[in-house]
């Protein structure tokens, strides 16, 4: 729920009130001031986001609202280990080597990942490191050309020159370096491109053609150690393979309903969708086990009755054309006919459990290992739905916390006595009873700024149950010298809110220009104190 205008205007208001109270040296005189009058006005927008109302052509209002219940991720498919490859390379007699003179030349080696039983071909790398760490036991400098000939960027291979000190007695000389290879293309076929999950590095190595002819034992090694580290795929292409699996018991948070924590709603009517988009290159079969919606303030919880629950779903696979994806779509309309989809949404959740159960390639690698998937275009599960706003409220209560900060020295010695009147003109079919309760460090509620009357009244209706008027309620709020210390000291507060619609049990329609006007006036008796 939005923060309210209304409540925002008395905080205004007590900030007018009293941002200009004196000192309390002498002397000092009795006085009554009227304040200035704050207005503001209210409609259905300050009650739901302007993001999920739409208006009808009759000006009627409906809530138009999408919620993604599932996302299946890359990584739910495979994910890419981080993996280590230790090559020691020796030379099997003593021999001196000159300047310039080849330790090791042109030496590839192959890395297999496994990868949960998916076999893949391309990945393009989204974010990913190779740490290139070498001890070398020769005792001059030594050049290496290493190269990743299976990475390549904009069609260039990875390929760094680099040069290792030269060891000193026992002690190697050490080089350690960390790449970045996001954004290259990797291709894991492997070296005579016949394999999966494979990659491949090449090295060279020669002594340093600045450097001076040395020695060289069989124990005078070099060790290389190549770790490819936290790879993350944005694309990849191959066979995922096919396998099993569950989702959840889980939950995923419902917004709309999440401000209200008491009372009932009857709506006349409900469109709803349930759907599944591909934009995933495999196909799929799907079955939900239960979709619930979950009223975790009363402790409800409603289950989808619907065909759709433990029956197979097949879901086809999508197409890719030139870096664009087109994606398959599965729907599945409930309704009142269909379905206790009304009854579920009157539960008011503001959570839907779910569990699923999901089995990649049913019918095997019938793409010829062209499967794909994009880490930002995953397979998801959605509701869509449309509600006109013609409903039953009872006692249909929002709540939202809200700080409170009226400024000032603490204290208030200087208020005699007081009173603020609100004045509400509201045009709405229902009457609303306001209530804003002070809190304290413990979030606890000790008090409450209403304590007298405090609904504001609902506007008259005609045959056709629209408002036609608005309806003048008047509301005195009083202010002691301790109430006034109470809301210096507080700082938070909760509002809360209470519908009941007219004409009931009638469905009531609310319609865009239905308003409620709000006006405060401040009649306070203060004591003003010079310096």
């Amino acid at each position: 729920m939005r923060r309210i205008l209304l409540f925002i205007s008395l905080l205004s208001l007590f900030v007018l009130l009293f941002s200009c109270r004196k000192g309390m040296e002498k002397p000092s005189w009795d006085t009554q001031d009227l304040a200035p009058l704050v207005k503001t006005s209210l409609n259905i927008n300050n009650l739901l986001p302007d993001s999920i109302l739409q208006a009808n052509p009759d000006s009627s209002m409906k809530i138009v609202y999408q919620n993604d219940i599932f996302h299946f991720s890359m990584d739910t498919l495979f994910k890419i280990p981080d993996t280590s490859l230790i090559q020691a390379y020796t030379i099997p007699i003593a021999v001196t080597l000159q300047p310039g003179q080849t330790v090791v030349s042109n030496n590839l080696s192959e890395t297999t990942y496994s990868l949960q039983g998916a076999q893949l071909r391309t990945i393009v790398i989204k974010s990913g490191f190779i740490n290139y760490n070498v001890k070398s036991f020769i005792h001059e400098v030594t050049n290496f050309v290493y190269g990743l000939p299976c990475a390549t960027l904009n069609g260039v291979p990875f390929t760094v020159n680099i040069s290792v000190p030269a060891a000193v007695g026992n002690t190697p000389g050490i080089y350690n370096q960390t790449y970045n290879l996001s954004g290259y293309v990797l291709d894991l076929t492997g070296i005579n491109k016949n394999k999966i999950n494979t990659i491949y590095t090449s090295l060279t190595a020669l002594v340093s053609p600045l450097g001076h002819a040395v020695l060289v034992n069989p124990t005078d090694s070099l060790v290389i150690k190549n770790t490819f580290q936290k790879f993350i795929p944005y694309y990849a292409k191959g066979y995922f393979g096919q396998s099993t699996f569950k989702v959840g018991p889980s939950e995923t948070e419902f917004s709309m309903f999440k401000s209200i924590v008491d009372g009932t709603i009857q709506l006349e009517d409900v469109n709803f969708n349930l759907s599944i988009e591909n934009p995933i290159g495999l196909d799929a079969q799907i079955f939900i086990n239960n979709l619930n919606s979950i009223n975790s303030h009363k402790g409800t919880n409603i289950g989808l009755a619907n065909s759709i629950i433990g029956s197979p779903i097949n879901i086809n696979r999508a197409a890719e054309s030139g870096g664009n994806v087109f994606s398959t779509y599965k729907n599945f309309p409930l309704n009142t006919s269909n379905s206790n989809i009304k009854q579920m949404l009157e539960n008011l959740p503001d959570k839907f459990g779910y569990s699923m159960q999901m089995i990649t390639n049913p019918l095997g690698n019938v793409s010829g290992s062209n499967d794909f998937i994009y880490s930002d275009k995953l397979l998801k599960v959605k509701m869509d739905m449309e509600i006109p706003l013609s409903l039953v409220a009872n006692n249909l209560t929002l709540v939202d916390t809200l700080p409170l900060n009226i400024g000032g020295n603490n204290g208030s010695g200087n208020i005699n006595s007081g009173k603020i009147t609100l004045i509400a003109d509201n045009g709405f079919p229902f009457n609303a009873a306001l209530q804003i309760y002070l809190l304290n460090n413990n979030n606890i509620a000790f008090d409450s700024l209403f304590i007298g009357a405090n609904t504001i009244g609902a506007a008259p209706i005609n045959s056709n149950l629209r408002a036609i008027d608005k309806k003048t309620t008047t509301i005195v709020i009083p202010l002691s010298e301790a109430k006034m210390n109470l809301l210096y000291n507080t700082k938070k507060t909760i509002f809360k809110i209470k519908f009941n619609t007219s004409a009931q049990p009638q469905y009531i329609k609310i319609y865009s220009n239905y308003s409620i006007d709000f006006t405060l006036i401040g009649d306070i008796n203060y004591k003003i104190q010079l310096k």
